[in-house]
């Protein structure tokens, strides 16, 4: 798989306490090096933080937010000029259609238009008008060419793999991440 962009809905589920096995599957089929967040992503968690009721897993999730930030360095994309010219395309091109398009959702569609880059997302509908590649892990089997093996016996991702990099640290205060994911649903 080329470059992917990680939607927020992707990272949401990976905190979730049981994350769907096809979704877990296919962050660990990518290498740290072709993982791409948003700038954009950021902010929508930074929302769902500042909504969690307590001030040590508001803390915690910033933490893991900081960790992520440094592992991903320069993957991580912000809104530059060319990507706000796409920007612009992508809304008027909703609104000639009557479409709506929540902002930040196409904020990262234009970060993928402008680095080419396939979007892993549930959100197919939101991408896909405005020739965005997007890649949905929830999907059935029929709907994708991607080979997701078999369910694996494990419910939890594996130290040292993607989807494990990209989750809140288990342990104590685990159900921190499912709050906060609660948070960010909308995205």
């Amino acid at each position: 798989m080329p470059a992917t962009l990680i939607d927020t809905c992707v990272l949401r589920e990976l905190h979730l306490p049981r994350p769907f096995w096809r979704v877990r599957r296919a962050v660990d089929d990518l290498w740290w090096e072709d993982i791409r967040l948003s700038m954009v992503t950021f902010a929508i968690l930074e929302g769902g933080v500042t909504e969690l009721p307590q001030e040590f897993k508001q803390r915690r999730v910033r933490g893991w937010m900081r960790d992520v930030r440094r592992k991903l360095g320069e993957n991580l994309l912000g809104i530059d000029y060319e990507t706000s010219v796409i920007w612009g395309q992508i809304m008027t091109s909703a609104r000639r259609r009557r479409l709506k398009l929540p902002y930040h959702d196409s904020l990262v569609a234009a970060t993928a238009k402008r680095h080419e880059l396939v979007v892993m997302t549930r959100n197919v509908g939101l991408f896909a008008p405005f020739n965005v590649e997007v890649f949905n892990p929830w999907a059935e089997k029929q709907e994708v060419a991607y080979d997701f093996g078999e369910e694996p016996a494990e419910r939890f991702s594996q130290a040292g793999s993607t989807s494990a990099e990209l989750s809140l640290p288990r342990g104590t205060g685990g159900e921190a991440s499912a709050d906060w994911g609660d948070a960010g649903a909308a995205a």
